[in-house]
C-alpha cells in the first residue's frame, strides 16, 4: 500500500520469508536489498510487462534462494535500460525532503558489493545500476534476456550452482564495470565479444569449469591471474599455462569429462601408443 515507495532496505537481518512479489506492480520501488537474511524460496513472480518497470537496484545476496533464475525479470526491468549517463544532479538522486519550508533532504543509503568489495551508496543515482545474486543456490543456464539490462554497471551471479555457457548477450551490457561469476558450474570458452566491454574494471571468472584460450584483447589484457584460477582447461594470458601451437592444444582444452572407467585404461593406453608412434616416426 506505499504508493510512493523508492526503497526498501531490509538487509541485514534474520528474516524468515519467500521473495516479495507483491512488490511487483510498484511504479515507484527503485532499491530492493534483502541481502543477509533467511529468504528462500524461488523467484517465479508471475511477472507482466510494467513489473518492477523502475528497479534499478537489487540486491538479494546471501540468501537461501534456489530454482532457475526467472528470464522474463530482465525484461521488465526498465530502470536498468536508461539510455544516456545523465550527470550527477540533486534531481537525479533518489532523496526524500523531510522539512517542507526548508532545503533539507535525507539521502537514503545502501551497500552493495562492487569490485569484490563492499560500497556503501550515500546518494544513490537514479541511473546507478546493480544486480547482486550472490551466495544462493541459483541453478540451470544463465539467462540470454540478462543482455537487455543494458545500462547495468554491477552483475554478480557468484557462489551460486549456474551451469551452461557465459551468455553471449552480455556483450550488450556496454556500461558493465564490474562482473563476478565465480564459484559456478559454468562450462565452455569465454566469450571473445565480453572484450568488447571497455568499461569492464573488474572480472571475477574463477572456479568453473571453463576451458580454452582466454581472450588476449582489450580489457582481459588488464586482468590478473586471480581472475581466472580454478578453471583448469584454461589458457593463456595472465596464466602461466601456455596454449600450445601444435595439435595438442585442442587435447588440453577438453572440458572435463571423461571415458566411461570400464573402457578408460584402453583409451590411455591407445593414446600412449599413438603419441609414440608419432614421435617415433618424427625422429
Amino acid at each position: 500500500n506505499c504508493k510512493l515507495l523508492e526503497v526498501l532496505n531490509v538487509g541485514n537481518n534474520k528474516l524468515v520469508d519467500h521473495f516479495p512479489c507483491m512488490l511487483r506492480d510498484s511504479n515507484s520501488l527503485r532499491v530492493l536489498v534483502l541481502r543477509f537474511n533467511q529468504f528462500n524460496g524461488n523467484l517465479t513472480c508471475n511477472v507482466t510487462i510494467n513489473s518492477w518497470q523502475n528497479l534499478q537496484i537489487i540486491d538479494i545476496a546471501s540468501n537461501n534462494f534456489t530454482g532457475m533464475l526467472n528470464a522474463e525479470c530482465f525484461i521488465t526491468w526498465r530502470g536498468m535500460m536508461v539510455a544516456d549517463d545523465y550527470v550527477e544532479t540533486r534531481r537525479n538522486r533518489i532523496q526524500y525532503k523531510f522539512l517542507q519550508l526548508s532545503n533539507l533532504y535525507y539521502q537514503d543509503t545502501v551497500t552493495i558489493t562492487n569490485k569484490g568489495m563492499e560500497m556503501k551508496l550515500v546518494k544513490i543515482l537514479r541511473v546507478y545500476t546493480a544486480i547482486d545474486f550472490s551466495s544462493n543456490r541459483f541453478q540451470g543456464m544463465t539467462p540470454y534476456t540478462v543482455g537487455d539490462v543494458s545500462s547495468l554497471y554491477v552483475l554478480n551471479l557468484s557462489h551460486n550452482a549456474l551451469e551452461g555457457p557465459i551468455p553471449k548477450s552480455i556483450r550488450m551490457l556496454q556500461m558493465l564495470e564490474s562482473l563476478d561469476l565465480s564459484t559456478n558450474h559454468l562450462s565452455g570458452e569465454i566469450p571473445s565479444e565480453l572484450a568488447s566491454l571497455t568499461f569492464l574494471a573488474a572480472l571475477n571468472l574463477s572456479f568453473n569449469k571453463l576451458f580454452g584460450k582466454i581472450p588476449s584483447i582489450n580489457q582481459f589484457l588488464t586482468f590478473s591471474a586471480d581472475s581466472f584460477e580454478g578453471n583448469r582447461g584454461l589458457c593463456g594470458f595472465p596464466l602461466n599455462n601456455n596454449c600450445e601451437s601444435n595439435g595438442s592444444e585442442s587435447l588440453s582444452l577438453l572440458p572435463p569429462t571423461s571415458v566411461p572407467d570400464s573402457d578408460s585404461d584402453y583409451e590411455w593406453k591407445f593414446i600412449f601408443t599413438a603419441v609414440g608412434y608419432i614421435v617415433g616416426a618424427a625422429n
